[in-house]
């Protein structure tokens, strides 16, 4: 039994998490339960008698939405991302669910230096004060702001160092799109891109699952990676430098999903890329699965013909059993930077492509 304070808006957190539920923006990390992710009862039922803490891994759109909500309100009708992450911090507040948007802060302070980002920080710590009533009524279109409230103080803290995670994902991010422009066919470029990861650099899953969708026949390629193409050769690496945050973000998601249940915690990712939330999900797989390869083809055969979905399946699953079972690739003798080499060649590569 919960007994709810008389004051709880019941029916108005049940109509947010229906919108939530229905705009495809919440992937977790669990499996969820049968009544649906965002049932009330359920989450009451894990967080009391489970005894699991559940935490919001945002994305960037996301987390800026909540910043600028805090300090310059809103206007109606909300775009798509304004809308899932209004609802999002409405519903979070009402049922004490934490948001982690660390990832995302790093993100910006990479692209735009530490005091932006700590300034946008301080503006998400203001929003993410109890204030669940207002963001209720935010998100229900009863009120443009918060109450008046000014920002947190700004930290001091370097958010803009490299993390080494972004760090190999860039230069997985680097191959895939390196194989995008010099190989034609598009399983021919997903089995490259495991054999190089086999073989020379390691299995980087979130890599692997973007690559999934991303060289399929049925991808939006050029919001997965922008401007992969452009004359301009710098455009280019931005792209891919972008792509390389999106795998980030995937990530961590699957690093606090492998240690959440021992931890009492559980995951959900939020995002309003689409894309993002198509691929998240290949994350979730477990390498001592009897039916590992059904299972990954189940997951990838909406981007992929029957065959090919098949065929991919079966070379990822491979990989994932035998990865431990081999020896770590390691890097040519005397190459006393590996990490900055691969950059370097990466980049090389992808400014030295001409179209036509």
């Amino acid at each position: 039994m919960v007994r709810l304070d008389p004051a709880f808006p019941l029916r108005d957190v049940e109509e947010i998490g229906h919108a939530l539920t229905i705009s495809q923006a919440l992937i977790p990390g669990y499996v969820p339960p049968t009544v649906g992710l965002l049932d009330l009862r359920a989450l009451f039922y894990m967080r009391n008698i489970g005894g699991f803490q559940t935490i919001v891994l945002p994305d960037r759109n996301i987390v800026s939405r909540i910043a600028k909500v805090a300090e310059q309100g809103v206007k109606h009708p909300f775009d798509k991302p304004t809308n899932i992450a209004v609802h999002l911090m409405a519903f979070c507040q009402c049922m004490n669910i934490n948001i982690e948007p660390s990832i995302a802060f790093h993100e910006l302070a990479h692209y735009s230096g530490n005091e932006i980002a700590h300034y946008e920080l301080s503006w998400f710590r203001a929003a993410d004060k109890a204030q669940a009533q207002a963001w209720v009524d935010i998100a229900l279109g009863r009120r443009d702001r918060l109450a008046a409230t000014g920002p947190d103080p700004i930290s001091t803290k370097d958010l803009a160092y490299p993390l080494k995670r972004w760090t190999r994902n860039y230069i997985a991010a680097l191959k895939v799109a390196e194989l995008e422009l010099y190989l034609t066919e598009p399983l021919e470029r997903a089995i490259a891109l495991l054999d190089w990861m086999y073989d020379d650099f390691f299995l980087a899953g979130p890599a692997a699952a973007f690559a999934s969708m991303y060289f399929s026949p049925r991808a939006a390629k050029k919001r997965l990676i922008k401007h992969l193409r452009s004359p301009d050769r710098e455009k280019a690496i931005a792209g891919i430098k972008n792509a390389a945050w999106d795998m980030t973000h995937l990530s961590e998601f699957a690093r606090r999903v492998s240690c959440g249940e021992a931890e009492g915690r559980r995951y959900i990712f939020a995002t309003a890329d689409l894309g993002l939330a198509s691929i998240a999900p290949l994350l979730m797989l477990n390498a001592d699965d009897n039916n590992l390869a059904s299972t990954i083809t189940q997951k990838v055969r909406s981007w992929w013909s029957s065959k090919e979905a098949a065929t991919l399946a079966d070379d990822i699953s491979f990989r994932i059993r035998n990865t431990s079972s081999r020896p770590p690739p390691s890097a040519p003798a005397g190459m006393k930077d590996p990490l900055t080499t691969w950059i370097n060649t990466g980049e090389k590569v992808i400014r030295g492509w001409k179209s036509g």
